[in-house]
Parts: structure tokens; C-alpha cells; sequence
């Protein structure tokens, strides 16, 4: 490859990056996404393995899409993100994150002052420790801290969620979150 070969190659790249991390969030794409979300359910129940995702690291969205491309449900998966206005399977993560994260970024917004993710997970720590002082039932204490476990694992994924939500993104669910409630809602 020549050096103009390999210059086009990286900046049809970066355009592609660039463009699709830029699609603004409206409620005609809000609508698209909320029709595969539900297509997706109908597919799992013939690809079980799509199920698994759900417990994956939203920080590593190469892996995720690794094991959707690789899934035999991928043609099928391919088929509804073409009817429904989608480039690639990349476009529409990118866009599932942006709307977890607008709605976290809103549902923390509502919250009392001074409660946040880091403040519940402390509070239920305080909690296990004090039944532990208080020498409660060991079952009950293991019940917490799987609790605790399962709370901190999935505060992670809001903070990656929310961090994936733009100025924009926000703005569209400061104006629209009723609606996207609704729409989402039917899932």
C-alpha cells in the first residue's frame, strides 16, 4: 500500500468514527432502537447465547461486538438493524449506551441531594456491617453482601453509561424523557 492509499484508509476511518459517534439522538431513532430492542427478546428465545450478554463489561464493547458477530443469530441481527435504519451493529451499541446513559444521567438527576451511586452502595455497607456488629444471622449478612456485590457491578455500568450520554444527549432527554419513559416502557 502506498502512502495516499494508507492516508485515505485512516481518515475514511476517522470519518466513519467521528460521523457515527455524532448521530443525534431523536425520537424517530429512539423509536428504531426501541424496535430491535424488542425484536431482540424473539431472538433469544432461539439464541440463547445472546442472553449472556446482558452480564458482559459494557467497557469492552469489542468483545461484546466480537460475540455478536460471531453468534449464529448475526445474519438475523444484521436484518433488523438494515430495516430499522442502522449502519452496523457498532452504530446501534453506541446508540444503546447513549440511551442508558441519558436515562441514568436523568433518573440521578431526580434523586434527593447527597444521594448518588457511591452513597447507596455506602449505606448498604454500613448496613452489612452493622448486622455483622450486631452479630445477626450469617445468612442474612451473605445475603446483603451479594447484594452489595451485584449493586457495585451494576454501578459501574450506570457510571459507563453515563459517561457514553453527550451534552446533546442530555439536552434530548431533559426534553424528551417523558416520552422515551413512555416508548421504552413497552418493552
Amino acid at each position: 500500500m502506498n502512502k495516499i492509499s494508507i492516508f485515505m484508509v485512516l481518515v475514511l476511518m476517522t470519518f466513519s468514527a467521528v460521523s457515527q459517534a455524532e448521530k443525534v439522538l431523536t425520537r424517530e431513532l429512539i423509536t428504531s432502537f426501541q424496535k430491535i430492542s424488542e425484536q431482540w427478546e424473539a431472538l433469544e428465545v432461539n439464541f440463547p447465547e445472546l442472553s449472556s450478554l446482558e452480564d458482559s463489561d459494557l467497557n469492552q464493547p469489542d468483545k461484546i461486538i466480537a460475540q455478536l458477530k460471531n453468534s449464529k443469530a448475526y445474519p438475523q441481527i444484521q436484518s433488523l438493524l438494515a430495516q430499522y435504519g442502522f449502519s452496523n451493529i457498532e452504530e446501534y451499541y453506541d446508540v444503546a449506551m447513549r440511551v442508558m446513559g441519558g436515562l441514568m444521567n436523568h433518573q440521578m438527576k431526580s434523586m434527593p441531594q447527597g444521594v448518588d451511586i457511591e452513597s447507596m452502595a455506602q449505606m448498604l455497607k454500613q448496613n452489612i456491617a452493622q448486622m455483622k456488629a450486631s452479630n445477626a444471622p450469617n445468612g442474612m449478612v451473605v445475603e446483603l453482601e451479594k447484594q452489595l456485590m451485584d449493586m457495585e457491578k451494576n454501578m459501574q455500568k450506570m457510571k459507563e453509561a453515563m459517561q457514553s450520554a453527550t451534552a446533546a444527549d442530555k439536552q434530548f432527554f431533559a426534553e424528551n424523557v417523558e416520552w422515551v419513559m413512555s416508548v421504552l416502557g413497552e418493552q
